[in-house]
């Protein structure tokens, strides 16, 4: 049989010293009197010896063994026979301190394993059992990192999440309402989204510090030239044609030619190199242009000088890399109806 997860030698080893702490009494008598139980207890052996004994390692149920057998045995092969004695002890004494360890974990974990066995599975206690097991195991740990992240210093109260949810089945009146909660849980794991943003924006901009410090500078020396507009909001312009059209709205959808370039010079994207213009809302492009729009009227051809805070900020867009100011030139041919 082909061992998915474990070798066999290292998997048998593992298992009679974790076997050996048990107690024989809390094993079931083994019984091959038919077809049935022989294949019954082949399916026992065959879900113990494919990875059980790591994923309790893996988990923290158990403390691995593996390691320890695996470096005695190397050491042992190369030593002398003096040597193997000594080593072949100390292992032997290590072993041994890890059953006194392991011992009573495992006999938890087994009794865990026949309780849940000899279930009705579809008993109330058995639905309870397993979704107490999805809460602890899975959905509160995914909430606590949700909300808390990395620090350890705080951690969801289990007695108030029981709190809550018994007096809700329970029909008991409630601390905070249904909707209340639904509420204020949306809001703190937006929070929590929200920081972690910031502090990973904050990382980025530490890596991205030339970078930055390079585009700034580049605005600063651009804002300087004859013809450039610069906005309130750090946007930069400079009128190539004036058009004498509308000017669209929020609510608009325009047609445009446009040509973006990064600060350098690279052409990351181009409808008048495709030969075909763009149509889109308003609304439904960075911030820059948006701002920029409303001010064209139809027929102009402006220079747009974007700063990262109104195009893509942090986001890695392949050339356009985090914190990149862009340029573009945008020619205004219409507004759709």
């Amino acid at each position: 049989m082909k061992k998915t997860i474990l070798g066999t030698f290292c998997v048998m080893t593992v298992l009679s010293v974790l076997m050996a702490s048990c107690g024989g009494a809390s094993t079931p008598k083994t019984s091959l009197k038919n077809s049935v139980d022989s294949v019954s207890y082949a399916y026992g052996v065959s879900m113990a010896e494919q990875g059980l004994v790591q994923f309790l390692e893996q988990t923290g149920v158990l403390q691995s063994t593996s390691n320890i057998e695996y470096d005695y045995q190397m050491k042992i092969a190369a030593a002398d026979s003096t040597q193997k004695e000594v080593l072949q002890k100390e292992m032997t004494a290590k072993l041994d301190s890890m059953k006194k360890v392991n011992g009573p974990r495992l006999n938890e974990f087994l009794k865990g394993v026949k309780e849940a066995m000899n279930l009705d599975e579809k008993s109330p206690y058995a639905y309870g059992l397993s979704i107490g097991v999805q809460f602890s195991q899975q959905m509160l740990p995914q909430f606590n990192s949700m909300l808390f992240g990395t620090d350890s210093t705080q951690k969801i109260s289990n007695d108030q999440v029981l709190a809550g949810l018994i007096s809700t089945l329970k029909n008991q009146q409630l601390a905070i309402s249904t909707t209340d909660a639904n509420a204020l849980v949306q809001k703190k794991i937006e929070e929590a989204q929200e920081a972690e943003q910031v502090r990973q924006e904050e990382n980025l901009k530490v890596q991205y510090a030339d970078s930055i410090a390079a585009g700034e500078a580049y605005m600063a020396e651009n804002a300087k030239r004859e013809g450039v507009v610069t906005l309130p909001s750090g946007l930069q312009y400079e009128i190539l044609r004036e058009g004498t059209g509308a000017v669209p709205a929020d609510t608009d959808r325009v047609k445009v030619h446009y040509h973006g370039t990064l600060i350098n010079g690279t052409v990351f994207d181009s409808s008048v190199n495709r030969g075909e213009p763009a149509t889109f809302g308003v609304t439904q492009v960075i911030a820059g242009w948006t701002e920029a729009l409303k001010l064209m009227p139809v027929g102009s051809k402006w220079r747009l000088y974007v700063p990262y805070n109104l195009a893509y900020g942090a986001q890695d867009r392949g050339t356009i890399k985090p914190f990149s100011n862009l340029i573009f030139d945008v020619e205004l041919l219409g507004i759709e109806k």
